[in-house]
């Protein structure tokens, strides 16, 4: 298979040039069989992914439950919440065989009973369960809030937003990010 005439063939990096000159889909109506079969594997490849979303406010875990679940076409998200920072631990840490470790925290940072930090703190002191990304999304916008995240090893620190849309766009960046780039670790309870 060849690249449209006028355009060099450079490796790996043709897909990108295709991509920005508005060349690939042209080019794919020359070879529908090949388009058709990455559209149809690529429908087939739904995703599961577990969140764990640890906030008090009864309301805001609805909020992102209703955003993530209108992602859902490549990914599916199963969602668990806690309400505070001691059931978060209690799931994470004594749950053992009730229930799949999540693949990505949400982690709001003004808990009661055992705030936010201190779920930060114990999770990342955890030899397995460090290794599960925490994104840290609080309605704090202050500077030792953020700090501490990040000395305690969060991957990320979201400033919770005000309206539906930007919570909207905030869960597609973290799905854009988190499950189309990155590669999350497997963690399994041991």
């Amino acid at each position: 298979m060849h690249p449209p005439e006028g355009l060099a063939y450079h490796g790996s990096r043709v897909k990108w040039v295709l991509w920005s000159l508005d060349v690939v889909p042209r080019w794919r109506e020359l070879q529908p069989m090949a388009h058709q079969s990455v559209a149809k594997t690529a429908m087939r490849s739904v995703r599961t992914i577990r969140l764990l979303v640890v906030e008090d406010d009864p309301g805001y875990p609805y909020l992102i439950q209703d955003a993530f679940g209108a992602r859902g076409q490549q990914t599916r998200w199963d969602l668990t919440t806690a309400k505070d920072g001691e059931e978060a631990l209690h799931f994470l840490f004594e749950d053992e065989q009730e229930s799949a470790l999540p693949d990505l925290k949400l982690l709001d940072w003004n808990l009661p009973r055992v705030t936010g930090a201190e779920v930060l703190r114990r999770v990342k002191q955890h030899r397995q369960l460090r290794r599960i990304p925490v994104l840290v999304f609080s309605s704090s916008e202050a500077d030792r809030d953020i700090e501490a995240a990040y000395d305690n090893h969060a991957n990320g620190y979201v400033t919770k937003p005000n309206s539906g849309d930007a919570l909207a766009a905030i869960v597609e960046t973290i799905e854009r990010f988190w499950i189309a780039v990155a590669q999350l670790p497997r963690v399994l309870r041991r």
